[in-house]
């Protein structure tokens, strides 16, 4: 008897062995498990822009460093959780659109946040930045705070000549756009915890003529949360030209002090910038910076906002949106006669369900601390179709690891 139970223990141990090895593991979990493994959202396009769905693992090949990974873990049905940001561009030249973007944005967040611990926040922008609604589930809330978008919250305080002062009209005050600031802050503070597949939906004509962040700054914050950004490009009225003078008003963002992030910024976050005080010479915004220098034809550095020169209306803001998206692995779309907002987040919320995932742990020499650069290849008959570029294939351009 006693032998008979012993085998029946062993048999359904085998067994458990065997189910435990065939059995696919979530995303969230592996990353829990194993620290270095890396996950990698893609989504592939065809010439005409529809994604591509039914591919396999066979299908890729992925590199760091020129060495080939082995891609441990793919999916196709991205059930993991997501976070998405909304960021919504409420300076003079954007007015125009904010009903549309409104309605349309409240439909978004209604279709995308279908799923246990799906979440949100929403955040607008001008010259100030001020969050909204912080990352929650509750669609009643978020709801609340896109129909706030374009104004501001009866306890938002300005700072003038005469002192602080609560707004009036609750009207989003001050020239210039912050858009690299707005970014940076949702990337390095609001979103840098959040588990799972996260991404930043901006609507926005892409101009940036108030941050103090660089756009290569908004770019890392980004990449280092694994933040995949999405950009509605609406062609807003002609910027406005104008001398920044006076003190810079900041966003009354929640614990902040009166015209600052917490600890107050300008002056940066709690113990200043992450990593220590911004040394000069490095900033990207700073036109004679060592940043600029070494690469004159960045678009960040052409137009310095914080130079106390007014922006140059030759910047291309659809151009700095499709950098800002692409190395992140996220895409830009430009509203039309025949592509309207709500159309286009119905295109943002397909891409975001049907994502493949890859999953790779990176070698030895993939792990040292720092960024390392992903290449991404598609394989067999698609490999062609890449190279003459009937195919677009969507992923961040690399990962940061940090030991």
């Amino acid at each position: 008897m006693q032998l008979r139970l012993a085998l029946v223990v062993a048999l359904f141990a085998i067994v458990g062995i065997a189910r435990a090895q065939d059995a696919k593991p979530a995303p969230a979990n592996s990353m829990q498990v194993d620290a270095n493994l890396v996950i990698v959202p893609v989504a592939v396009r065809d010439k005409k822009g529809d994604l591509i769905k039914g591919l396999t693992k066979d299908n890729f090949s992925l590199q760091v460093g020129g060495k080939e990974q082995t891609i441990r873990y793919f999916d196709t049905d991205a059930n993991q959780p997501i976070t998405v940001g909304l960021l919504v561009d409420v300076s003079r030249n954007m007015q125009g659109a904010l009903d549309e973007e409104k309605k349309a944005s409240q439909e978004f967040l209604d279709a995308i946040l279908t799923q246990k611990d799906d979440k949100a926040l929403v955040m607008h922008f001008a010259h100030d930045i001020e969050l909204l609604q912080d990352v929650t589930d509750d669609k009643a809330r978020l709801n609340k705070a896109v129909r706030e978008l374009g104004t501001e919250s009866p306890n938002f305080k300005t700072t003038s000549d005469e002192g602080t002062r609560d707004s009036e009209q609750r009207q989003v005050h001050g020239h210039g756009t912050s858009l690299y600031d707005a970014v940076f802050l949702a990337g390095d503070e609001l979103l840098q915890t959040q588990k799972g597949r996260k991404a930043l939906v901006l609507i926005t004509d892409g101009i940036d003529s108030g941050s103090k962040e660089g756009l290569a700054d908004a770019i890392e914050a980004a990449q280092r949360a694994n933040i995949a950004l999405y950009a509605i490009y609406v062609k807003g009225s002609q910027p406005q030209q104008h001398q920044q003078n006076g003190p810079s008003h900041r966003s009354s963002y929640p614990g902040s002090s009166p015209g600052g992030y917490p600890g107050g910024y300008p002056g940066g976050y709690p113990g200043g910038y992450p990593g220590g005080s911004r040394q000069p010479g490095n900033n990207p915004n700073d036109p004679n910076s060592q940043t600029c220098q070494n690469n004159p034809n960045d678009p960040s550095c052409r137009n310095n906002p914080t130079s106390g020169q007014p922006r140059k209306s030759n910047v291309d803001g659809k151009q700095l949106l499709e950098r800002m998206c692409g190395e992140t692995g996220g895409h830009v779309f430009e509203v039309s006669k025949k592509l309207s907002v709500e159309q286009i987040y119905a295109q943002i919320g397909e891409e975001l369900r049907t994502q493949y995932l890859l999953g790779f742990t990176p070698d030895a020499a993939a792990t040292k601390s720092g960024y390392h650069q992903l290449d991404l290849r598609m394989t067999g008959e698609y490999k062609d179709e890449q190279r003459e570029h009937k195919i677009d294939v969507q992923a961040r351009d690399g990962y940061y690891m940090t030991l």
